[in-house]
């Protein structure tokens, strides 16, 4: 029979193997954030749809907004997203991957902004003067057209060849696609996204603030009616090897 001395050992040394078990299984973790989704209670004059989109309704003006997944952009630019390295959509890396990583990280965060104009003369909106709010007080501002042309200007580092229409593909659907500063006039409907950084991985809570919302102007052109819109969102934050839509 074994000795209390010699019991307690073997106890011990059984409690070291699992806490140096449970260790190991967590080195490499690291923090990710689900896809973040409408916070169920908005402001007054906001509703929530089954798209994952936010819409604020006064009269028959709609003004909607949705944070956008990376597969739904992929979808979108199915030819520009299938090239490995060499895929030229805009908003995401495409099927992508880093050496040595099984899952492609984000590009940007993309929102989408729509509206739809059947109550006014004329609606503006600032597509640069959107910002995001985090709850931990991070604060995110747009990345506008010469921002992203910025960003991208890596590609271009001649007049001519690949890297220039790699460069022109980019460039040309960023222009086709994000939300114009125009006005939305009476009857019409117009939408396009919008883009800020991507947000750190402590931000579970954040809100699309959409300031001074144009909708009615004095004869010189000048608003005179504003309104401020506020999309509240929330994710998830978690620890692990890769993000949980990559687990098999």
């Amino acid at each position: 029979m074994k000795s209390p001395k010699i019991m307690r050992n073997v106890l011990w040394v059984a409690a070291c193997a699992v806490a140096l078990t449970g260790c190991v299984s967590k080195v490499g973790e690291r923090r990710f954030a689900t896809t973040p989704e409408p916070t169920p209670v908005q402001n007054d004059g906001m509703a929530v749809l089954d798209d994952g989109s936010i819409v604020f309704t006064k009269d028959r003006l709609e003004i909607s907004l949705q944070v956008l997944r990376d597969d739904f952009l992929n979808r979108q630019f199915a030819a520009a997203s299938n090239r490995g390295a060499e895929s030229t959509n805009p908003y995401t890396f495409g099927d992508w991957k880093p050496w040595g990583q099984d899952w492609t990280p984000q590009r940007f965060t993309v929102v989408l902004l729509k509206v739809k104009n059947y109550e006014f003369p004329k609606v503006f909106i600032d597509p640069n003067a959107l910002l995001i709010s985090a709850s931990n007080t991070r604060v995110y501002e747009v990345l506008n057209q010469g921002l992203l042309e910025d960003y991208f200007s890596p590609y271009l580092r001649s007049y001519a060849g690949t890297q220039r229409r790699t460069y022109e593909a980019i460039t040309d659907q960023l222009i086709r696609t994000v939300y114009p500063p125009d006005m939305v006039f009476s009857g019409q409907e117009t939408s396009g996204y919008i883009v800020f950084p991507t947000l750190h991985n402590d931000v579970d809570a954040f809100s699309v603030r959409v300031p001074d919302v144009a909708i009615r102007f004095d004869y010189k052109g000048e608003p005179v009616e504003t309104i401020d819109l506020e999309y509240k969102f929330d994710r998830e934050i978690y620890m692990a090897l890769q993000p949980r839509e990559t687990v098999q």
